[in-house]
């Protein structure tokens, strides 16, 4: 097996899975923006809180839909040539009366630990932590982002989407047309064929800092119209934008039986398994940015 690189294995060995139950206690509630409004604002205020405290760049990009303003929450670790973007994105709203342990706190606790790790190193291209809200509702959040970006000519050169990453299961559904395992203990991921290389570092990376770690690839042509079911995230507006973007999921309804249910809670998911993806994802954007 090849050497992990000294740094590489220090970010890895920083990633906590005492660190990702924290932040998972503080934001497992029902947060929809309907009977859960309140609570979902008090989840970007944690999630806010605990970005600045990484001491990075932290804005507040705020946008209105259907007559209620909201916050896309965006932390920079500037780099040393300002010359491309790594950005790991992650959505913190849920549906009505779902408290979302998987779906999403496990994305948002995935992002926020691997945001604390890559905050302490220094590296060539910049990364944007970015939490979504609203992506259950058609992605107005990332699709809001995607349009600013996209006008500034902004040079991202990956994206990372942590889209539900908690969950192990005995059983495990597959579409039509695509092959995996019966046994749902491993990861997706997910890209078009811009995106071929991200699913590629993601495999290799996991095979040196997670290497017990299953790993599913899936690389579909064009923007996945073809396959509506690999667009249901925030990458998908930066697929449809022409940006490199990976989904990294453990397959949500396809192997959780609690998705979008009063049963998505904590106790029913995999915290070794979140682990290994968060680490994974931490040295994927590392290697991706590049060691300064």
């Amino acid at each position: 097996m090849k050497p992990i690189d000294p740094l590489l294995r220090q970010i890895v060995e920083a990633v906590s899975e005492r660190g990702i139950r924290t932040h998972l206690e503080q934001l497992v509630e029902p947060r929809d923006p309907f009977e859960g409004h309140a609570s979902m604002e008090a989840a970007a205020d944690t999630i806010a809180e605990t970005l600045r405290g990484f001491d990075l760049q932290f804005v507040e990009e705020r946008f209105r839909c259907e007559g209620r303003w909201y916050r896309n929450l965006i932390a920079l670790h500037q780099g040393s040539s300002r010359n491309g973007q790594v950005l790991i994105i992650a959505h913190y709203d849920t549906v009505p009366n779902s408290p979302g342990a998987d779906d999403n706190a496990s994305g948002v606790a995935g992002l926020l630990e691997v945001a604390g790790t890559l905050a302490r190193h220094r590296f060539t291209h910049d990364l944007l932590f970015i939490a979504f809200p609203l992506e259950e509702y058609g992605n107005p959040g990332s699709m809001y982002y995607v349009e600013q970006a996209k006008a500034s000519g902004a040079p991202i050169a990956g994206v990372f989407d942590l889209e539900m990453i908690g969950y192990t299961g005995p059983t495990q559904a597959v579409p039509p047309g695509i092959q995996a395992p019966a046994v749902g203990d491993f990861i997706g991921v997910v890209g078009n064929r811009r995106s071929e290389g991200l699913v590629a570092l993601f495999k290799e990376a996991a095979v040196l800092v997670a290497p017990s770690l299953p790993v599913q690839g899936l690389v579909v042509e064009g923007n996945g119209e073809n396959v509506p079911l690999v667009r249901q995230s925030d990458h998908a507006p930066f697929w449809d934008a022409g940006y490199p973007a990976v989904m990294i999921t453990d397959t949500a309804f396809l192997r959780n039986p609690h998705y979008h249910l009063p049963t998505d809670t904590l106790d029913t998911l995999n915290l070794h398994f979140l682990w290994q993806v968060a680490a994974t994802t931490a040295a994927s954007a590392a290697l991706l940015a590049g060691f300064a």
